[in-house]
């Protein structure tokens, strides 16, 4: 999904949530916009035309954007617990007025929350080695074929569902 086709899918309660934000937090929000155009620019361009599905190339988009959006944020704030904090409500957000099966939104909420992991360990690196290191993680990344797979997932690795 673009995000001119994620635009259009906002309904006007979520609208108005984002603008409550948007004057609660202007720099945030702008920096998840920024993160969000980033991420798709370079899952394009590390998995052409693959990173729609609910394979490795998801996990590492939905990871990415997750440390992305908190290292934009963090120019704005120093206090990481803020951060994660709102990376972890906007991408929620998100993940609850898309529309997706079950186990392909908790893969995504799994996936947010790894990335939202590895930002803290990686919170000052440069976003060309983030993406070296997040390919790497993907070699330990987890098959999962049912909601119960969840279960038995180090909460450290991603996972994909094809």
């Amino acid at each position: 999904m673009s995000f001119k086709e994620i635009i259009k899918t906002i309904k006007i309660g979520q609208f108005k949530q984002l603008v409550i934000w948007f004057f609660k937090h202007p720099f945030f929000l702008v920096s998840a916009v920024f993160a969000t155009l980033q991420t798709l620019k370079i899952a394009q361009k590390e998995f052409p035309n693959i990173h729609g599905n609910h394979n490795k190339a998801n996990a590492f988009r939905h990871a990415l954007w997750n440390i992305l959006i908190a290292k934009k944020c963090r120019i704005f704030s120093d206090n990481l617990n803020k951060v994660v904090n709102w990376t972890t409500t906007f991408t929620d957000w998100h993940e609850d007025f898309v529309i997706n099966d079950e186990l392909p939104r908790l893969m995504d909420l799994h996936n947010n929350a790894v990335g939202r992991k590895l930002f803290l360990a990686w919170k000052d690196e440069k976003t060309k080695t983030i993406a070296k290191l997040l390919k790497m993680e993907l070699t330990n990344a987890k098959l999962i074929i049912t909601k119960e797979g969840f279960n038995g997932v180090n909460n450290n690795s991603l996972v994909f569902l094809e």
